[in-house]
């Protein structure tokens, strides 16, 4: 297992297997230590190399444009992804380079806000092959609209979405709206896998729910 820092800052840890197949997980915290040996095994099982990255701007760097938080007195999401995102890849290509990775095709996947920045993405760059949301934040103030306005890029070919079938239940009335959102998106994404997980939250455990969307990878 290895730990670098990107250029942007962000914790790097990498477990490593293919050099022509790599997965980025965007996390809030990082994985404990029963997530990095689920990292370890799950690269050898699935061949392909996982990167957990950590350190990003949550609320700031995730988001496709400015919004009201969620929470009473939450501070508003700012917006910055169309700033962090070149950042990111440029980040992404340095850590590549010094880890001896030639050109491999790269996944990202995202969770709650990370997810849906994965999605947004998929639509706003042509650094990724596959993009995957867990629980994405895809109730996101205009998402679903731009999303329908928009096309993914050419080189998506794989998009997986999961969400847990009690997420609707949630007593926000933006984040109530996720599951009918993303099945609006899903609607207009042909390379789309869409698991709706029996009795599963937001905050379900992680690994399990990792697990499924690796299984799915093409």
């Amino acid at each position: 297992m290895q730990v670098n820092k990107c250029i942007v800052m962000i914790e790097t840890t990498l477990a490593r297997s293919s050099t022509s197949r790599i997965c980025y997980i965007i996390l809030p915290e990082g994985l404990r230590e029963d997530g990095l040996r689920w990292m370890q095994e799950a690269a050898l099982r699935f061949d392909i190399s996982i990167v957990a990255l950590r350190g990003v701007e949550w609320n700031d760097d995730l988001t496709p444009w400015p919004a009201a938080g969620v929470f009473k007195k939450a501070k508003p999401f700012a917006g910055r992804a169309a700033q962090f995102l070149p950042e990111l890849i440029s980040s992404i290509e340095e850590f590549e380079k010094a880890n001896a990775f030639d050109h491999p095709e790269r996944t990202l996947i995202g969770i709650s806000l990370s997810g849906l920045f994965a999605l947004w993405a998929g639509y706003s760059c042509d650094a990724f092959s596959r993009v995957c949301a867990i629980s994405g934040s895809l109730w996101y103030d205009g998402f679903a609209d731009w999303c329908a306005e928009h096309r993914l890029s050419p080189a998506i070919r794989q998009v997986i979405l999961t969400l847990g079938d009690r997420e609707k239940n949630s007593k926000d009335a933006r984040m109530s709206q996720v599951q009918v959102l993303t099945e609006k998106i899903v609607s207009h994404i042909d390379c789309a896998t869409y698991i709706l997980e029996s009795d599963t939250t937001h905050f379900s455990p992680i690994l399990p729910r990792l697990e499924l969307v690796f299984s799915k990878l093409g």
